[in-house]
């Protein structure tokens, strides 16, 4: 595919909109070296005098389109009369206040070129205070266990705009979460979601007072999403109940694991001796994740006194695995929240973890050519293979001592010769900007 051979279409939507975030938005967009781009302002602020702002920041700029629309009832509504007026065979909504990197359609184009099935597309972004970047946000590729609690991808992204016609416009009933809703009809819908790992937006951060109406304004958003995501499970049929998170604009997901004892034969519960289940019910909440048609393996976090074991495990291109968050705190929420989220990972921890009886046995099990860590991980690598997940539980709290299995070079062998086409692209839930190694998801 030739160089912007791909047409783009910006969409920035003016509704409830600070002028000065405005400016530096479209500002972004006008700094962008693309020929085929078309860059669409939408104002729905009468009387706000951003018609004279376009006409200052854009000057001559053929890209660049203003549009006066009716004040409409949320950005949703504004964002929607976007996509009829472009035509761009990917449409980026730029959050109200983001700005974009000069270089997202080249870093865009070049993902697109490997990835043509991505219909929606998102990107590493930071934070930029009193003119300073700062506080990267290295998200890993598309984690639907992370999504279900979590807005983790932001408020700027990109949409193929075929994936329309699949998923409807915007919700514009919804005035906090309308983009959250869109990405979970995207995924009950099947469709693909792409992640470019690099920093190609930046969210403009200003100090609020904590006033009475930004609080009540952050407890409508929550109320918001929570609701958004309750749709979304009783569409899907999945037993679930939403609560207020530990972080205070985050919601906490908990799955119905009460059929346990009626179907233990549908699982495989697996506990080392040296293993102490520190929490109550366990099984019944691992078996809330695997008694799902698409969650293969669950496993809890594990500690040793005072400080986390792992969280789950990462792995290298080289097959090696490393104890993800250890050594931090067993009452630190870890970077991102990390270690209290539930979310997609590559592989658990097996001394105590729970498997899908059936899965197990049509992948074939463990294979007992391979070792400690390797064969875990070949297992887990299965079950991806298959459409399946592997989910890290924070819910579920374990100790043991410090003592890690780990392969020896025969059985590392094995391994890369099973996976020579997925072990070298590396971990799709670690993004590469991040440190490898054990001391990882540190910044």
């Amino acid at each position: 595919m030739e160089l912007e051979r791909i047409r783009f279409s910006i969409i920035i939507g003016a509704y409830e909109t600070n002028a000065v975030f405005f400016r530096q938005g479209l500002s972004s967009a006008c700094a962008i070296k693309w020929k085929n781009l078309e860059i669409h302002v939408l104002d729905a602020c009468p009387g706000a005098g951003l018609d004279e702002v376009t006409r200052q920041t854009a000057g001559d700029d053929y890209r660049v389109s203003y549009h006066r629309i009716r004040p409409r009832g949320s950005l949703a509504d504004v964002f929607n009369a976007g996509i009829g007026m472009a035509r761009g065979d990917y449409l980026i909504f730029l959050g109200l206040t983001d700005r974009l990197n000069t270089m997202i359609l080249r870093y865009l184009s070049d993902h697109i070129m490997l990835h043509p099935d991505d219909q929606i597309i998102y990107t590493d972004h930071d934070e930029i205070r009193d003119k300073s970047r700062m506080n990267p946000y290295f998200l890993p590729d598309f984690n639907k266990e992370l999504l279900l609690g979590d807005n983790y991808i932001g408020d700027t992204f990109i949409v193929k705009r075929d994936a329309f016609s699949r998923t409807g416009f915007f919700n514009k009933n919804l005035r906090f979460a309308f983009d959250y809703d869109l990405f979970l009809r995207a995924m009950a819908k099947g469709i693909r979601f792409g992640h470019v790992a690099a920093l190609l937006w930046h969210r403009m951060e200003y100090d609020l007072p904590d006033s009475p109406e930004i609080r009540e304004l952050r407890r409508q958003s929550l109320r918001e999403h929570i609701t958004v995501a309750m749709t979304y499970f009783n569409q899907a049929g999945v037993a679930a109940s939403i609560s207020q998170g530990i972080l205070g604009d985050s919601w906490e997901v908990r799955y119905d694991g009460s059929g346990f004892e009626a179907h233990r034969s549908d699982v495989i519960l697996i506990k080392n001796r040296h293993v102490r289940v520190l929490t109550r019910k366990a099984a019944q909440k691992l078996y809330g994740y695997v008694c799902q048609p698409d969650i293969a393996i669950a496993a809890g976090k594990f500690i040793h006194g005072t400080h986390i074991l792992n969280c789950g495990y990462i792995f290298d291109q080289n097959g090696i695995t490393y104890p993800a968050c250890r050594g931090q705190g067993i009452f630190s929420s870890g970077l991102y929240g990390r270690n209290i989220r539930p979310q997609d990972v590559s592989m658990v921890d097996f001394s105590f973890c729970m498997i899908d009886a059936h899965f197990f046995k049509r992948s074939g099990g463990f294979d007992t050519r391979l070792k400690g860590n390797d064969m875990f991980l070949d297992l887990c690598l299965k079950a991806r293979a298959g459409g399946l997940r592997v989910v890290y539980v924070p819910g579920v709290i374990t100790g043991r001592q410090e003592a890690e299995e780990s392969g020896d070079e025969a059985s590392r062998k094995i391994l890369l010769d099973k996976w020579s086409g997925t072990i070298p692209a590396g971990d799709p839930f670690y993004n590469r900007n991040l440190p490898a190694g054990i001391d990882n998801y540190v910044l």
